[in-house]
């Protein structure tokens, strides 16, 4: 595989998890919960690590979650030497895979590709991410898809079902989605479809065109607190945690505000 593409990998993991916290007074995002001894998080990016051609990877996250990401990486940001960035996310998906697209910009000249998966999505599987780039590597784009087996209806306004849609030409779709990266660029920044569900949506929209791959029944994506198995106790666990590192920081700072302090009156 040498002359495999050279591409960079972005992780989004900049949501609230709204979904998954409901009901919950303490939100926790589900990317920082684990699932057979490692984060969701490091799940979801680990794989790429095992593709050749990887040459850049970004992270998005919430603002002010920067370090809480980094220990959900576990060591993936610390045992290689490709680029790592962790960026903070905008207000939409939309809006933090656009900021992650331009961050990358530093290493456009070493990337062709680049691959856009969900942060909570912990069961990718290293095939899947190298049939979808090689795909992308000749159409431009590529999207793991699959068809609908089950009957499809859409509800009417007062919420029953009001008619059968035909689901001949109907996927369901997954990430990571792989576009070349100056088209992908050019279609999120010229982009103002801040509610946009998926890139390839903003890419088809400015004439892009995307291949379907044989997607993975496997490859779901963690969305509600049923997802993971003992998740009620990981997230009492977690605050726990978090709070108790909160306090040591500040108790932390505030001695060095002493000393700083005792220093200068002497």
């Amino acid at each position: 595989m040498s002359d495999f593409p050279r591409f960079a990998a972005i992780i989004t993991a900049a949501g609230k998890s709204e979904r998954f916290n409901k009901g919950h007074e303490n939100a926790v995002k589900k990317e920082y919960l684990k699932i057979d001894g490692h984060t969701v998080l490091y799940r979801a990016a680990e794989p790429f690590f095992e593709i050749p051609g990887l040459s850049a990877v970004c992270v998005t996250c919430p603002e002010g979650s920067e370090d809480e990401t980094i220990i959900a990486l576990e060591d993936l940001a610390d045992i290689n030497t490709i680029p790592f960035l962790i960026i903070p996310g905008g207000e939409t998906r939309k809006e933090s895979v656009t900021k992650a697209l331009n961050a990358l910009k530093a290493f456009s000249g070493s990337i062709d590709l680049v691959a856009i998966h969900d942060g909570a999505r912990p069961f990718l599987k290293p095939d899947l991410i190298i049939r979808t780039i090689a795909a992308a590597n000749v159409f431009g784009s590529a999207v793991p898809a699959m068809r609908i087996n089950d009957s499809v209806k859409r509800l009417g306004p007062d919420g029953l079902i009001s008619e059968n849609v035909d689901r001949t030409n109907l996927v369901r779709v997954q990430t990571p989605q792989v576009f070349r990266y100056s088209e992908i660029l050019d279609a999120h920044n010229r982009s103002s479809n801040s509610g946009a569900s998926d890139d390839i949506e903003i890419y088809l929209s400015f004439g892009g065109r995307c291949v379907p791959v044989q997607a993975d029944e496997e490859n779901r994506k963690i969305t509600y607190l049923s997802d993971i198995p003992d998740a009620e106790a990981q997230i009492e666990e977690y605050i726990r945690e978090r709070d108790e590192g909160r306090k040591s920081a500040k108790a932390s700072r505030r001695m060095r505000e002493l000393l700083y302090t005792a220093g200068k009156e002497e």
